[in-house]
């Protein structure tokens, strides 16, 4: 991982910061019960821009988990690739008002010290999937399930 794991945000985005690393899955201790194996990396890029007049984080998460199959319950490789901008609010009453004006827009309050292994591993646990399967056709269902067909 990057050597610079804690930033001010604020700051990180005017001046237009850039950061990039990757890490082991296995480290990352809240993903453990999703996966079928602890093999693989996480690789990221973080960069501070100004979008539509606002902070922001440009935040690239890519990674390729192996997940258990719910459909035949094989372990399989998940790709996942996000990729996103989260805005930064000065307090809560900054968010609440961008939220009303938007209610989708990412946005979270810029902490002094920010951790950015927490900003990814975050992004990697929202991109998995809520039912993790393989492509349509690629498993062999279980006995079980083709017995029910």
């Amino acid at each position: 991982m990057s050597a610079q794991t804690v930033m001010d945000p604020i700051r990180f985005t005017r001046e237009a910061g850039c950061l990039a690393g990757e890490f082991a899955l296995a480290e990352v201790g809240r993903l453990r019960d999703e996966l079928a194996g602890d093999q693989g990396v996480v690789t990221y890029r973080l960069a501070g821009a100004l979008v539509r007049g606002r902070p922001a984080l440009r935040l690239l998460v890519e990674a390729d988990p192996t997940l258990i199959c719910q459909r035949c319950l094989k372990p399989y490789v998940h790709p996942l690739h996000s990729e996103g901008v989260i805005f930064l609010a000065h307090n809560a009453a900054e968010l609440e008002r961008w939220e009303s004006h938007d209610p989708l827009m990412d946005v979270i309050v810029a902490e002094a010290h920010m951790d950015v292994r927490m900003l990814v591993e975050d992004e990697l646990l929202l991109s998995l999937p809520v039912a993790p399967r393989h492509e349509e056709g690629a498993c062999q269902q279980t006995e079980i399930a083709q017995g029910a067909n």
